[in-house]
């Protein structure tokens, strides 16, 4: 095969896999679709059976009595702890956090102000420059107008030249101060829009700093009093014991017996998602890794028929020998494809989608078959090359 070939035959390879791997795309789409609005349904049930296990811990069995017990130990350690960072950690730093930012909005308010008598005594002895300026220029032009009339001109020509240059002098300072006066009011405006604008931030930050103070401070109230502490714990450690059953646990409830049943069934499920979720992503991934070592092994090929065309007096065109273990490997690609092909259907079915991905995994795409697929294109360039 020609290097043109070869790029062609990966190219056909590279969309397959593409292919295949947008169809398992749409069946990740429909698991996460699914399990969200299972997910809904299992707390909800999580939530309510965990009410009535404490509300009657007389009524359940021993086993799932000692495991509350002993899951009970863990969450009132970890409510300790988390009681403990509240008041001495958490707590401090965000109130910290918002009395700097007040303490930041304040300074620079006081900067402002500190700036403002600043820019208008400025400003006023700006104008009064301007005031004294505009009166002799008035004063100068008085002086021309009347040296002007009759034979003045002739008669003043000296007198009116010299008034006429300390006139253009004036002029040219009144446009000076104009513009030391335009800046200043535009300082001004831009350092007031500034903090203005500092000031809308500072406030936000506060506000947000203060709503979390407020949250930690409820919590932190909430921990301290010892009867919903126990209360809290209890609820989490039975709601920890009820989210990972698995097996029966009969007691003297039949109600509660009912509702643990149903739950130990949601929890199946909900590992057939998980376990279902985590293979179509591993599936995906495995094949764009697939995709991007083909793209290395094309961008080779490209760079050495680049390198023919420039030394085409002295190097020979190049000729691939795709062995079976290139071509049989992507033969599967078809095959694949079909077997997915209904992303609707096998979305309902996680748990069967992870039992017909695992084969596939630990054979046709096993990682051994896999570099020994990329080993024997490798080794089909090196030979090809081996004519240079």
């Amino acid at each position: 095969m020609r290097g043109n070939q070869v790029i062609q035959y990966i190219d056909e390879q590279k969309g397959a896999i593409e292919a295949l791997v947008a169809q398992l795309d749409e069946i990740q789409v429909a698991f996460n679709a699914q399990f969200d609005e299972f997910k809904g349904q299992h707390d909800a049930k999580l939530a309510g059976l965990t009410d009535q296990v404490t509300a009657r811990l007389e009524a359940i069995g021993p086993k799932l009595r000692a495991d509350i017990d002993t899951q009970l130990a863990a969450e009132n350690q970890q409510i300790a702890e988390r009681r403990r960072k509240l008041r001495h950690e958490y707590l401090p730093q965000r109130q910290e956090a918002a009395d700097e930012l007040l303490g930041q909005a304040q300074a620079e308010l006081a900067e402002l102000r500190a700036l403002n008598p600043q820019l208008d005594e400025r400003e006023e002895g700006l104008k009064r420059q301007k005031a004294n300026l505009e009166a002799s220029l008035e004063a100068l032009n008085e002086e021309i107008r009347q040296k002007s009339r009759g034979l003045g001109v002739v008669l003043h020509f000296a007198a009116i030249h010299k008034a006429d240059g300390e006139r253009q002098r004036i002029i040219g300072r009144l446009e000076g101060i104009n513009d030391y006066l335009l800046n200043v009011r535009h300082r001004w405006e831009m350092e007031n829009t500034k903090a203005r604008e500092q000031q809308t931030g500072y406030q936000d930050r506060w506000q947000l700093e203060s709503i979390a103070v407020a949250r930690l401070q409820s919590e932190l109230d909430q921990l301290d009093d010892e009867t919903r502490r126990q209360e809290l714990a209890l609820q989490r450690a039975t709601r920890h014991v009820l989210d990972a059953l698995k097996e029966p646990a009969p007691g003297a409830d039949p109600e509660i017996d009912a509702g643990l049943k149903a739950m130990i069934d949601l929890n199946i499920q909900t590992d057939a998602y998980h376990e279902g979720l985590a293979s179509v992503g591993g599936f995906i991934g495995l094949l764009r890794g697939i995709d991007s070592g083909l793209d290395a092994i094309r961008k080779s090929i490209v760079s050495l028929q680049d390198e023919q065309r420039m030394h085409s007096a002295y190097l020979k065109t190049l000729d691939y020998r795709l062995p079976s273990q290139v071509t049989d490997f992507h033969k599967q690609w078809p095959a694949l494809a079909e077997q997915f092909a209904d992303e609707k259907a096998i979305g309902a079915h996680p748990s069967e989608f992870s039992a017909n991905v695992e084969p596939i995994l630990t054979g046709p795409l096993s990682e051994s078959n896999i570099e020994a697929m990329f080993e024997a294109f490798g080794e089909s360039i090196k030979n090809a090359t081996a004519v240079w």
